[in-house]
């Protein structure tokens, strides 16, 4: 077996009180790194931001791990090539409002041309953490302003409702 030494992605992470900015160890590409079976993550130079009372302020810390449990959303702040898999293929872009258990998400996602529109819903939660884009980010409760992300990953299992325009 060979030893692939991952790479340190800086993300920021949404959790259901605060924000976490860091470096994410990934071997290989993001979205299979947060779908594995794994249940934590590595993380080093992790700052958080509170952003609903009693959350703790937190800078300078060199390491640590965190559950993916507990992640409403996840942006690289590098952007990720596109897979060889979806290069050249046809997608159309849907709207959808995710609303998760103390969070909502205003965002696209796209899909092959060719797959049924009924199905979309499927595709979506076929991974755990699936692939949106141009993504508004609210905290239910929280007085700071929603968070603007080009692209980021929603976690599926936090899911309240999801719609589909």
């Amino acid at each position: 077996m060979i030893n692939v030494q991952p790479v340190w992605w800086k993300v920021e992470i949404l959790t259901l009180y605060q924000v976490i900015a860091a470096e994410m160890a990934v071997r290989g590409r993001v979205q299979p790194t947060l779908n594995d079976s794994e249940p934590f993550i590595q993380l080093h130079n992790i700052a958080t931001t509170p952003l609903l009372p009693g959350a703790p302020r937190l800078s300078g810390i060199p390491e640590g791990s965190a559950s993916k449990n507990m992640f409403a959303a996840i942006r690289t702040l590098e952007v990720e090539p596109p897979s060889q898999d979806s290069v050249g293929m046809e997608m159309i872009r849907r709207y959808l409002l995710f609303q998760g258990t103390t969070f909502t998400v205003k965002a696209a996602t796209d899909f092959p041309v060719g797959a049924d529109p009924n199905l979309h819903r499927e595709l979506l939660f076929k991974s755990r953490f699936f692939h949106v884009v141009d993504a508004t980010l609210t905290v239910v409760g929280a007085e700071a302003q929603p968070l603007s992300w080009p692209e980021c990953y929603v976690n599926r299992d936090l899911v309240v409702a999801l719609y589909l325009s």
